[in-house]
């Protein structure tokens, strides 16, 4: 069956629901290389320019500025569109630690126009503030302990701004997503559960070890590596067009769900792990700039792979 439909081209449904065959066919007719090139991750290691096993990943939309969770380097590197690449948060020479000056095993960051970011402070079950060019971080949710209640986390995985300033935060192990106030107070701020917290299932009111998930795509419980298929999804955004972007971590692969399919289209990496241009090991997150090159957080490569739009 042919349709056009919001300037895409829908050409096939199964259930009623439209079926794209290629990245082209979606709304804003978008394609990438398939081979990428690497902006940051000289390698493994500690060095300026190197990365150990990155996670998060975030573009700022003025600035341009590409921020990556170093994770077991225990820092934040952040590269500005001249190439020049300097640490965020926590030691630029890697060590991790409890003090305020220290980060261990950041897992997420979101940073201002300013320079200042926010990080999920793993393992520290704490989101820390660091302001530009800081040597020391402050923290802004959770209390240090792993714990159940509204002012502690169990592992905090993913964090970002809604339109008010509030910090949203995903709590893993404790099966929810909770808020948290622009202001804050260690003798009194708690977050407030957004969704979550009545245990880990696939019930509507439940979430299970939340990074970035909502059904939006994939088969709940079902894991697999068809189209309609995620697993371990990690990472996702949206871009303009409505289209979905979903590191699928162990497909080793970024699928694109084009708005109300059911099957996705893979727009970067094989299926199977690798280390050459057009290959990812365990992709972790995806990002886009304003001229919507995609960018992967290639974590078992230690690399952030840049796959340019092709216009």
């Amino acid at each position: 069956m042919l349709k056009v439909n919001d300037n895409a081209l829908i050409i096939a449904r199964e259930q009623g629901q439209p079926v794209y065959k290629q990245s082209s066919d979606c709304p804003g007719n978008l394609k990438w290389s398939t081979r990428a090139t690497t902006v940051i991750g000289n390698g493994y290691g500690s060095h300026f320019d190197q990365l150990s096993l990155p996670s998060g990943l975030f573009i700022e939309a003025k600035t341009q500025i590409l921020y990556v969770s170093d994770n077991t380097n225990n820092r934040i590197q952040k590269r500005y569109p001249t190439g020049e690449i300097k640490t965020a948060a926590g030691k630029a020479d890697g060590t991790g630690g409890t003090t305020l000056d220290k980060l261990s095993n950041p897992v997420d960051v979101v940073a201002d126009e300013n320079e200042n970011v926010l990080v999920a402070d793993w393992n520290n079950q704490r989101i820390q503030f660091w302001k530009k060019d800081a040597k020391i971080g402050e923290t802004i949710a959770g209390n240090g302990s792993k714990g159940e209640a509204l002012n502690e986390f169990s592992y905090p995985s993913r964090v970002l701004f809604d339109s008010k300033k509030n910090i949203i935060v995903a709590d893993t192990q404790n099966q929810r997503i909770t808020r948290w106030p622009p202001t804050y107070d260690p003798k009194t701020s708690t977050g407030t559960i957004m969704a979550g917290g009545n245990g880990g299932g696939l019930n509507p009111y439940q979430l299970n070890n939340p990074f970035a998930r909502n059904i939006y795509a994939g088969i709940p419980g079902r894991y697999g590596n068809s189209s309609a298929q995620l697993f371990y999804p990690e990472g996702i955004t949206l871009d303009k067009y409505g289209n979905l972007y979903i590191a699928d971590c162990q497909n080793h692969r970024i699928q694109m769900f084009c708005p109300n399919a059911i099957f996705g289209i893979t727009i970067a990496g094989t299926g199977q792990p690798g280390n050459s241009s057009h290959e990812l090991s365990y992709p972790g997150d995806v990002a886009f700039d304003a001229e919507l090159n995609l960018y992967v957080t290639d974590t078992f490569n230690s690399r952030i792979q840049k796959f340019e739009r092709v216009k």
